[in-house]
């Protein structure tokens, strides 16, 4: 379920205050429409149903609902509340003029909350309202309606925060720092703030403190609103029984305490010359016969081969031979806390248990059942079923006790076969291993090791407001920065269609840089491992090309001729043979694996994609050629190359559309031989077991396979026939 709606008024001062700054420098206005612009891209990336409406005061016109006479001049409501959008962004970065009349920024916020409570007449869902409000303050005001102002604020509990001069500063400091420094422009930097606008520092400090709202400068602002925000989700429980035995039920809920998140693929595919055509993606099916008639859909049910029959299997069959289970949350049985190896940790998820709202007597009992695991150091095992014929998981309850609350959370677990175990050797350390001794650490360089590691330490690398050590780079605090590079090219592509894509945002890059603190700690013991590991410059020996030294290296001697030595593979670089060979090109009939290996062995460019194309065409070539199986293990052992060098180069999706095409080209032509044989052999589709890359399961794989398996008949092995064989019956 969404969370609850916000409602924001953005109050932006152009008055012609805002339009001044020393050279070279950005203005008020400038920085306050930079801020502007992230908060509407924050929420249009983040897919909020948030609504925003924008309101300019310091304009030359007038054009608000509460205009009668002097009051509410020079205030205009340039976009009505809405959701926002690149037409509202578009705006706010071309349409935004400065004006040359000042104006009452308490009078905006007026006219801002009158449009707020306007504008959510009969729209339900909105659980907060706020005003953000833009300006220097340098502006004269009045306060005849401040106090009505405030009462309406505190009864519609709206929060305000200001934007624009630091607040915090002393009055006899310089105005604080301006935008070429990375502050906020806020005054005119090397002069003292005008009375005005201390009058008008002091007003929103009032406001702020009746309100319990907030200030922020451009230079607190600006770097925070930089991020692209996620969606924001409000967490629905999951409601269910924990079973502790056949006699304890205790009814809990379930809520998400992390999940992983992930792009969400909406996006729209457009043709690139006309971005105002979708392209629509349609499949048809077709019979084959020479009309090729088109079957319709509704005519069509999945089926499996059963030896030479095809078996139809309907939706309704798959719904009745689905697993059948029943919602449930089943302790079976407990375990030391350390026998469940965080590296068995899996899901992309964690739950966090509590008792049933509003039920004292699960509440004790789920409260018992935490105090036990805790001072026993164990942990809960548990089968979960999330609803009603959906496949069971297996997990760990670990019990979690804060000041305030406390909780179970699980996280799932792996079955046997999710687990992957590969033996590594051990590493030489121990005393007495046979290992050669010029590859055993020394206790030195042990010590540097760990020093370095140490250096690096992330949970006491920052430090918080009152100056104590605390985590660096915290997960919750610490935006993923190929999320925000994805959304920056966006918002830029959104907005500037004809331009090439920005240069990495600052704010970005420098997620990507080790911290300060962290580079500075580590520099002693990163120069101390340089030491104990010392790297010299291995020179090349100059190979003595003498008559005398080949003689020796073939074994020659005044005696006589050596000992013929025999032929290694190893031993083929260099000589008559590499110099009268070709160079390859392009993968031939006569030697295709050797052709092949070759040009993608070749390091002075990548010829992979080239070769396994030309692969693909010679392995349909001698199939199609031969007469009767004659040159099928020629094709097979080429297919076996190409799967084996696409599994190992991670192409292994480039191999699964070949095989799959290849399949309908083989039946097509009369060669099902070849394919059974292929089915045979197991060198059908890759599967994700295989190669991390290939977007086929492994149980995908094996349907594939499967449904082409034949049962050969029982008969008589008979000898190949050749080609010599057939013209000599002939």
């Amino acid at each position: 379920m969404a969370a609850s709606k916000e409602a924001i008024a953005i109050v932006l001062d152009v008055g012609p205050t805002m339009n001044s700054a020393p050279a070279g420098e950005a203005t008020p206005l400038q920085t306050a429409i930079q801020a502007i612009t992230m908060i509407l891209q924050r929420k249009m990336f983040a897919e909020s149903k948030d609504e925003i409406a924008l309101i300019l005061f310091g304009t030359t016109d007038t054009d608000n609902p509460l205009v009668d006479g002097d009051s509410y001049e020079h205030v205009s409501i340039a976009r009505h509340l809405g959701v926002a959008d690149f037409d509202l962004l578009q705006m706010v970065q071309n349409d935004i003029q400065p004006g040359d009349t000042p104006a009452d920024f308490i009078d905006a916020m007026i006219v801002a909350m009158d449009h707020l409570e306007s504008g959510l007449q009969g729209k339900r869902g909105f659980g907060s309202k706020r005003l953000i409000v833009l300006s220097d303050l340098s502006s004269p005001f009045g306060d005849d309606q401040l106090e009505t102002f405030i009462d309406v604020i505190q009864k519609f509990n709206v929060e305000v925060n200001f934007i624009g001069p630091d607040l915090d500063d002393n009055d006899d400091d310089a105005g604080g720092a301006g935008p070429a420094e990375g502050g906020s422009g806020d005054a005119t930097p090397g002069k003292d703030k005008t009375p005005q606008q201390r009058a008008g520092e002091a007003m929103a400090k009032y406001i702020i403190e009746k309100s319990n709202g907030a200030s922020y400068s451009f230079n607190e602002a600006l770097p925070a609103l930089s991020y692209f925000q996620s969606r924001q989700v409000r967490p629905t429980a999951w409601k269910c029984l924990l079973e502790v035995g056949p006699n304890l039920k205790i009814p809990i809920n379930g809520y998400i305490k992390m999940k992983e998140f992930k792009l969400k693929q909406s996006w729209k595919n457009v043709y690139a010359k006309d971005p105002s055509l979708e392209i629509k993606r349609e499949r048809t099916h077709h019979l084959d016969d020479e009309e090729e008639t088109e079957v319709d859909p509704d005519d069509i049910v999945e089926g499996y081969c059963y030896g030479s029959d095809r078996v139809p299997m309907t939706a309704e069959d798959k719904e009745t031979m689905k697993y059948q289970s029943e919602k449930c949350f089943k302790v079976l049985g407990f375990t030391q806390t350390e026998h469940v190896k965080r590296g068995h940790h899996m899901g992309d998820s964690c739950l966090s248990v509590s008792a049933e709202k509003g039920d004292e007597a699960a509440a004790v009992a789920l409260s018992a059942l935490i105090h036990a695991l805790y001072e026993t150091n164990c942990v809960a095992i548990v089968r979960r079923v999330y609803a009603a014929r959906t496949s069971p998981r297996i997990g760990c309850l670990i019990p979690h006790i804060k000041a305030d609350y406390e909780c179970l959370y699980w996280i799932e677990l792996p079955f046997a076969e999710d687990i992957r175990t590969y033996t590594f050797g051990s590493l030489p350390l121990k005393e007495g291993a046979t290992t050669n001794k010029k590859y055993t650490p020394s206790a030195d360089q042990l010590k540097a090791v760990d020093e370095l590691i140490t250096s690096m330490d992330l949970s006491t690398a920052a430090e918080n407001e009152d100056g104590e050590k605390c985590e660096a780079l915290k997960p919750k605090l610490t935006f993923n920065p190929y999320f925000q590079r994805v959304y920056q090219c966006l918002q830029h592509r959104a907005l500037h269609p004809d331009e090439p894509l920005p240069e990495l945002s600052p704010l970005i890059a420098r997620c990507l840089q080790r911290p300060q603190a962290v580079e500075v700690a580590c520099q002693a013991s990163a120069e101390k491992l340089g030491k104990a590991f010392k790297l010299e410059r291995v020179a090349k020996k100059k190979e003595d090309k003498s008559g005398e030294a080949m003689f020796k290296e073939n074994g020659a001697s005044k005696e006589g001729p050596a000992a013929k030595r025999p032929k290694m593979d190893d031993d083929l670089a260099g000589g008559i043979q590499a110099i009268t060979k070709a160079k390859v090109t392009e993968v031939g009939t006569v030697t295709p694996i050797e052709d092949f290996q070759d040009l993608i062995s070749r390091k002075d460019e990548d010829l992979f994609e080239k070769a396994c194309e030309q692969m693909q065409e010679r392995i349909q070539q001698i199939v199609t050629d031969s007469f009767g199986q004659q040159f099928y293990g020629k094709a097979m052992d080429c297919l076996k190359a190409l799967r084996t060098e696409s599994i190992k180069k991670s192409e292994s999706n480039n191999f699964n559309d070949f095989i799959q095409d290849f399949k309908d080209t083989l039946i097509t032509k009369g060669r099902r031989d070849f394919w059974d044989k292929i089915i045979a052999e197991k060198q059908c589709l890759v599967s994700k077991m295989e190669c991390e890359e290939s977007d086929i399961s492994k149980e995908e794989a094996d349907t594939f396979m499967a449904g082409e398996v034949k049962k050969e008949e029982a008969t008589p092995q008979q000898e190949e026939t050749t080609a010599d064989d057939l013209l000599a019956d002939l």
